[in-house]
């Protein structure tokens, strides 16, 4: 028998929203949490080719205090998508502190091959995810404050969203408190 790809959808929101709720409820301090996912941030701007994820599993394997779920849903907000418009921000930022790169940008991607760029690129983004962890800290805790507060739904909103990749929410289901 072949399942429905609403289905799924529909197992995979609840599980997501379960995971979500969970983290939000923990008797883990926001601080924590915010701490999370402002790490998880940090790590998912920097230009690490993938080597984020693994300084990710370590941290949450090893540091008490990380909560996985905020730590690993930076992902969610810093998406390959996102990542390349960093990296063209980083690249004015690092030639302002560093200085213009000589003989000018070559088109040369290679690792090897255009280090100058690299170095400027990993400045830049440095910059961005110190000021974004920074900044997604003190949003993640006021939501987290206000949602365990009930002053928001910000967990049937978030999942939607993601879920669905609508800009509005989808109304939530009434609950059956």
């Amino acid at each position: 028998m072949r399942r429905s790809r609403g289905g799924r959808l529909t197992r995979l929101r609840q599980r997501v929203r379960t995971a979500v709720e969970a983290s939000f409820d923990d008797d883990q301090p926001p601080e924590e949490i915010a701490g999370s996912f402002a790490i998880g941030v940090f790590l998912t701007t920097l230009p690490t080719l993938g080597g984020n994820l693994l300084v990710m599993v370590a941290l949450a394997a090893r540091v008490a205090w990380i909560n996985p779920v905020a730590l690993f849903s930076s992902g969610i907000v810093v998406n390959p998508l996102v990542k390349w418009g960093v990296y063209a921000v980083s690249v004015p930022i690092g030639v302002a502190l560093l200085g213009p790169i000589d003989g000018g940008l070559s088109v040369d991607l290679s690792l090897s091959g255009n280090r100058p760029l690299l170095v400027r690129v990993a400045v830049g983004s440095s910059i961005i995810a110190a000021l974004a962890g920074l900044l997604s800290y003190g949003l993640v805790r006021q939501m987290v404050i206000a949602y365990r507060r009930r002053e928001i739904d910000v967990v049937e909103e978030l999942v939607d969203t993601v879920l669905t990749g609508d800009d509005e929410p989808t109304a939530p289901a009434e609950d059956a408190k």
